[in-house]
């Protein structure tokens, strides 16, 4: 953290010489960032909104059913959940002679080797990374007919949020970079140790999909696919973890630039109208990594 003002005024002050970033290639460093953080108004608390992580595979027959679940299920739970799809693990090899793109990627094997330490039969999904999995799973739900009764009880479990979050995107023309803001508002006193995370995910991927052993769509539609980390995926960016109690009032801002580098293989597919930025806040205790709150934006509003 740059610094730790108290009031607001000096803290938009530090904001506004701070704010001379240079957008980079997705492979962020601290050098590519700034924070601030400052003491106001305690602001009205947010609704908590759940996150849903799905394991999904190019050749898993299931997994169109699973899509289609959790597009029921949002449908059912307007603004209430947030959905990113993970190809990762197994059935999730390129159709040979059919896929256009690998929608695998680095990060999607890191979260289930550094996060979740497992993988759920697919699909499968995870609800605010609680330990509510079910099977032999801590956290996946393999089996996408239980989804909706997991989601409730995720809701149940936890109703409310100490933080509020706010996030934006722009793109800046002059610099060709994505400049994305994220801000934590606590709305109660909170002594437990957060980390802030950025993701990157894309709707609207037109490209083949195995719905059973002699059948192959080839203009099948994903949806919330997860691109990329833009904050280190596995563990984020821990803030404030020089102040022992958040009273409530005190606000965290963190920004970024980024470039899409489209001469990298995977990246030159992205379609940045279709894309968005999920933000979300999760603990950082070895036995506990809940998701506390999220939201998401577009990518370009």
């Amino acid at each position: 953290m740059k610094k730790t003002l108290i009031g607001a005024a000096s803290a938009l002050l530090l904001f506004a010489a701070s704010c001379k970033e240079h957008g980079v290639p997705i492979n962020l460093t601290e050098e590519t960032a700034t924070d601030t953080t400052y003491v106001g108004a305690v602001e009205t608390p947010q609704a908590k909104r759940v996150m849903i992580e799905e394991l999904s595979g190019v050749i898993c027959v299931n997994c169109p059913q699973g899509a289609a679940k959790l597009e029921e299920m949002s449908t059912q739970n307007p603004g209430a959940m947030t959905v990113v799809t993970v190809h990762a693990g197994n059935l999730t090899d390129p159709i040979p002679g059919k896929s256009k793109q690998n929608l695998r990627t680095d990060d999607g094997e890191n979260l289930i080797k550094q996060v979740w330490a497992e993988q759920g039969a697919k699909p499968c999904a995870a609800f605010d990374r609680l330990p509510i999995g079910n099977q032999t799973y801590k956290y996946f739900v393999a089996g996408y007919v239980d989804w909706p009764n997991k989601l409730q009880q995720a809701k149940t479990q936890h109703s409310t949020s100490p933080v509020k979050l706010s996030v934006t995107s722009a793109y800046n023309d002059a610099k060709d970079a994505y400049e994305v803001e994220a801000t934590v508002s606590y709305t109660e006193p909170v002594t437990d140790q957060y980390a802030l995370h950025l993701f990157l995910t894309e709707d609207g991927i037109i490209d083949a999909q195995e719905l059973s052993a002699t059948n192959i769509k080839d203009d099948y539609e994903f949806n919330h696919v997860f691109r990329k980390a833009i904050t280190p995926v596995a563990t984020g960016k821990p803030f404030l973890t020089d102040v022992a109690t958040k009273e409530a009032g005190r606000v965290y801002v963190y920004r970024t630039s980024f470039k899409i580098d489209k001469t990298d293989e995977k990246q030159k597919f992205w379609e940045p109208k279709n894309m968005k930025v999920i933000f979300f806040v999760a603990k950082m205790a070895p036995d506990d990594i809940r998701i506390v709150q999220v939201q998401e934006t577009k990518l370009i509003p």
